[in-house]
Order: structure tokens, then C-alpha cells, then sequence
């Protein structure tokens, strides 16, 4: 074969174009393939592990893209440090193999593992509209875990990514405050699960009008006995927000995840970030 030297900013370049091409072209084709298929591995079991902790993990999470990135980029310029002087061409040593290699890694392989890990592990989501509030602020990015309920039933209290019932190609937020058998009602804006009155700390109210039943179900609702596998949703905004009250519960199945944390804040209204936010559990 040609001797032709590896020139280590053109495996740096590749690196950054998919990682594992760097190394095909520094000569370690196999090690750039097993590269490539690790960081799908990585990617799934730290977002799994987001179930245990939200905020340690999204850090790690984060810490170890980067740094995972960082090795493969180095480790492929150092691949090609060594072959500087001299190198032997191998079979892969080709354009097309590159071409190849890029087209299979970044235009048919990643986006099935991404579209993948959204519908089943982790998926982000961005609040448009205040009916959450204080809880979500609009301009947070959130993370919705898919997995949980896999492994436990639906919670009170639990913030849930959902099917809107009235249009389930639109994507709803709200929190669970009853779940099957459980009855609910509401008495001139407060709330009432199984006959108690519920003590809900993250609830806003910002209008004093006061609605009647047989006006409107904003601030005196039933009792409503809830189906069992439903659950009955309520916005945190309570004033502010289209929820169970107006459409019933809904069928745990329409649950698409619980949202565990937020990933990124900004306030489009100062056009500032809130830092403060970002990391942050929901709860």
C-alpha cells in the first residue's frame, strides 16, 4: 500500500463531523466503530439513571457528553500524531469509506437512536403558556422521563407530560391530584380529595372572582369520581389553566412522562437567562 501520512488535524476535523471517523482515518477503524456505538450506550444508561436523581445525573449527564467527546476527539489526534512520519494506507483509507462512514454514523444511525431515546428514555420540552406557574415559568426547557411508569404507577402530585384529549398531537403539562377511585371536588377555588381538603403549597390563585358550577367549572367542581387507570390534572396557575375541570380526567395511557427537571430558563421579556432555574427538580 501507499505510505501517507495521517495528519492529526484532519482526524481532529473528522472527529467533530462524527465521532469514530478520526479514527478510521488515523488506521483504527474498529476502535472508531466501538467509539461511536459507546456513546449510544453511555447516552442510555445516564438517562435512566435520571429516575434516581435529576439534578446529580443531568450534571453527569452534561459532564460526560462533553468529556466523552473531548477523549475520542484527542485520542484520535494522537492516533494520527503517531502515524506523522510514516503510514501505511489500509483498504478503509478511501474517500468514499469516509463518505460512507459519515452518512451511515451521523444521517441514518443517529437520528434512529435519537428518535429512539426521545420516544422511550428521556425527551426535552419547552413551556409556551403560564398555566403552571409558579412551578414552570414560560421559556423553561424541561426534561420528561418515559420510563417511570414502566416501573410504578402515577402519583399525586406527580407533573406529567400527557396527550391533550381534545387534540392528541398536542403535548400538555399539568399535575396529578387524583388518581383512580379517588373523588375530587372543588369549593369556591380550594380543593377537596376523597372528602379532605388539600394543603397544595405550589398553587396559585390571581383572580377574586368567584365562578359558580353551572357558570363554570373554574372554582366549584363536583364531587367527580375518577375512573380507575384515569387520572384528574390540574394546573398549578389555577385561575390560568385548561385542565381536567373542563375536559375530565384522562386515561393513564396517555401519559407520555413525568417531567423530573429543567435543563435550561430563559426570560424572553429581559432577554436574560435564569440561571437560578437551570438544574432545578421538579416537584
Amino acid at each position: 500500500m501507499v505510505n501517507k501520512i495521517r495528519k492529526p488535524w484532519i482526524a481532529g476535523l473528522l472527529t467533530f463531523l462524527s465521532i469514530g471517523l478520526g479514527h478510521v482515518y488515523a488506521g483504527e477503524a474498529r476502535k472508531g466503530i466501538l467509539l461511536f456505538l459507546g456513546q449510544g450506550i453511555l447516552f442510555i444508561i445516564l438517562g435512566l439513571l435520571l429516575i434516581a436523581s435529576p439534578l446529580v445525573i443531568l450534571i453527569l449527564f452534561i459532564g460526560c457528553a462533553v468529556g466523552y467527546f473531548i477523549f475520542c476527539l484527542l485520542n484520535a489526534i494522537k492516533i494520527a500524531q503517531q502515524n506523522k512520519a510514516e503510514y501505511q494506507l489500509k483498504k478503509f483509507n478511501r474517500w468514499y469509506i469516509y463518505l460512507a462512514y459519515w452518512v451511515v454514523a451521523s444521517l441514518i444511525i443517529q437520528p434512529i437512536f435519537a428518535a429512539g431515546f426521545k420516544e422511550h428514555v428521556i425527551q426535552a420540552y419547552k413551556i409556551p403558556a403560564g398555566s403552571m406557574l409558579p412551578t414552570l415559568q414560560i421559556g423553561d426547557m424541561i426534561l420528561a422521563n418515559k420510563t417511570i411508569y414502566n416501573f410504578q404507577e402515577p402519583k399525586r402530585g406527580d407533573v406529567v407530560v400527557f396527550e391533550f384529549p381534545k387534540d392528541p398531537s398536542i403535548d400538555y403539562i399539568k399535575r396529578i391530584v387524583a388518581i383512580g377511585g379517588d373523588t375530587v371536588e372543588i369549593i369556591n377555588k380550594k380543593l377537596y380529595l376523597n372528602g379532605v381538603q388539600q394543603k397544595e403549597i405550589s398553587v396559585i390563585n390571581t383572580s377574586n372572582k368567584m365562578f359558580s358550577s353551572t357558570v363554570n367549572p373554574r372554582d366549584n367542581l363536583g364531587p367527580i369520581t375518577v375512573p380507575q387507570n384515569a387520572i384528574f390534572l390540574l394546573g398549578d396557575n389555577r385561575d390560568n389553566s385548561y385542565d381536567s375541570r373542563f375536559w375530565g380526567p384522562v386515561n393513564q395511557n396517555k401519559i407520555k412522562g413525568k417531567a423530573i427537571c429543567l435543563y435550561w430558563s430563559w426570560n424572553s421579556m429581559d432577554s436574560k437567562i435564569r440561571w437560578n432555574r437551570i438544574g432545578k427538580t421538579i416537584r
